[in-house]
């Protein structure tokens, strides 16, 4: 016997965009915080390229959940299919 549980499957974690960083207009703020305004633009390239590994997993462990969920219902189909003969 075949037991499922329908539903969605909750994955650890979620992918959160980060969020770009404030960068001035006005020119004399941007020499006043030319250090300030690198290091945040540096940080947020970073984590874009930690946000996109996170995705890439996320897609994964989907994939592979959805690969188990299609075997399942494989299993019911043919269940299913045998019941009726």
């Amino acid at each position: 016997m075949v037991f499922l549980s329908w539903g969605s499957a909750a994955i650890a974690g979620s992918c959160l965009p980060p969020m770009p960083p404030w960068m001035p207009t006005n020119p004399d703020d941007v020499r006043e915080y030319a250090d300030l305004l690198r290091r945040d633009a540096e940080a947020y390239f970073a984590d874009v390229e930690r946000y996109f590994r996170c995705l890439d997993q996320q897609r994964r462990e989907v994939f592979e959940q959805a690969r188990g969920a299609s075997e399942d219902y494989a299993r019911v189909l043919e269940f299913l299919d045998d019941m009726r003969k």
